[in-house]
């Protein structure tokens, strides 16, 4: 019989550069029987060296796998992972699965959550890359002067054929801060979508790999241009589309109330 409770984390590792790390986070690293991650975590946080590790897979345990892969090739994928996580729990052993940014923002490990909810797995938060995203725009994003409101989308809900209640032209029309999650995002559609709130003058931005100290830029533009200044550069898989007047308030020009 195991001596104590054994525990599963879901751990943010923060994004981008690995010293946004929280002290948390490492500590758990350093401590957990079992870690399961991206295949190159390893290499990138030396305080795995000696962990036991598994790779996490991509949107397992959740409705995305099942979309993609047959029955079959979803269980051969889960299975391992299921066994291994159980077992070491039982045992009284501490398991820590790794993600990037936050989790519950459209993470692609959340799915391990709802499958193991009855270990009571804990959430060890990061700095998402919503959070990085702000800093390097370095405004006050709920400054704007029409709305303090902010609102997190896909991009991806402006392409044809998606039937939500949050399609794009409908979050315009409170023109409040809009950040955009851009996994197969076109822009070109998001831009039509959001002229049906915002004007065509509204400031707008792109930020390309938040958190990356070396890497990370930003290209700035309106509504109207943001499709022809992104021509101009490759745009990476880490970006952010933000769009709101607020882009055109330094971070000091803010009023509370």
């Amino acid at each position: 019989m195991p001596t104590k409770p054994g525990k599963l984390y879901l751990v943010s590792l923060g994004t981008g550069d690995p010293d946004h790390l929280t002290l948390r986070a490492d500590r758990v690293m350093r401590e957990a029987d079992l870690v399961v991650g991206q295949a190159d975590a390893p290499s990138r946080y030396p305080q795995l060296a000696g962990r036991r590790f598994m790779e996490a897979g991509h949107g397992l345990f959740t409705p995305m796998a099942r979309r993609r892969a047959s029955p079959e090739e979803v269980e051969a994928e889960e299975a391992p992972r299921r066994q291994a996580i159980r077992d070491c729990v039982a045992a009284g052993g501490t398991v820590a699965v790794l993600t990037q940014g936050d989790p519950t923002l459209y993470g692609p490990q959340i799915g391990y959550l709802d499958a193991f909810r009855d270990l009571g797995p804990e959430v060890v938060p990061g700095i998402s890359s919503f959070a990085a995203g702000n800093a390097a725009l370095g405004c006050a994003v709920t400054g704007g002067s029409d709305s303090q409101s902010v609102i997190l989308s896909l991009g991806k809900n402006a392409n044809e054929g998606y039937g939500g209640r949050d399609r794009l032209s409908v979050l315009a029309q409170s023109r409040s801060a809009l950040v955009l999650f851009t996994m197969r995002t076109d822009l070109a559609r998001v831009v039509e979508e959001l002229r049906a709130g915002y004007p065509g003058d509204t400031p707008a931005a792109i930020v390309c790999h938040a958190g990356r100290e070396a890497r990370q830029q930003v290209l700035r533009a309106t509504l109207d241009t943001l499709v022809e200044v992104a021509g101009r550069h490759e745009l990476p898989f880490e970006h952010l589309v933000y769009v709101g007047d607020f882009l055109a308030r330094p971070a000091g020009d803010y009023q509370d109330g």
